[in-house]
């Protein structure tokens, strides 16, 4: 005895397919859907961009964020010169808002005596080092007669 069937449309026809019965196999409960013969060809999308030595396109999200990540670095970049959080300290070389007085080198001068005759009461180290960094010397033998130095008034 013959088995039918009825397989549904993929298309707008139907199709009925008519079987003979197997005695040695079992019964069948499910037809499977074939699948169209050979592979899908890929088509090419309406957007796609000619492939390049650079890698892929960014999106348009992606080039935000490329964007946004180059003026992160370039913000912190000027931070790292600017230095907001530093309390307000003052470049070398300028006062900084304390009293100072300027002071003519003589000869035979050092930046150890200058600070003591400056503030006798207070530690002539912090004097000294106070001298040199107001004045932007490298070391206490920077200083020549003749020269006009600023030293903290009075400590």
């Amino acid at each position: 005895m013959a088995t039918t069937t009825y397989i549904p449309p993929f298309e707008t026809r139907a199709r009925v397919v008519i079987e003979p019965e197997r005695i040695d196999a079992p019964p069948r409960r499910h037809v499977a859907r074939r699948r169209p013969a050979g592979r899908p060809e890929p088509v090419a999308c309406v957007g796609s961009a000619e492939p390049s030595l650079h890698g892929s396109r960014l999106t348009r999200r992606g080039r935000v964020v490329v964007g946004l990540a180059w003026l992160l670095l370039v913000v912190a970049g000027a931070l790292a010169f600017v230095r907001p959080w530093d309390g307000g300290a003052a470049p070398a070389g300028s006062t900084g808002g304390a009293a100072v007085t300027t002071v003519e080198v003589r000869g035979g001068d050092t930046l150890w005596q200058l600070a003591t005759d400056v503030a006798p009461t207070a530690d002539p180290r912090e004097t000294v080092a106070a001298i040199i960094e107001l004045n932007g010397l490298s070391s206490a033998a920077d200083i020549r007669p003749g020269d006009l130095i600023e030293v903290p008034a009075g400590r």
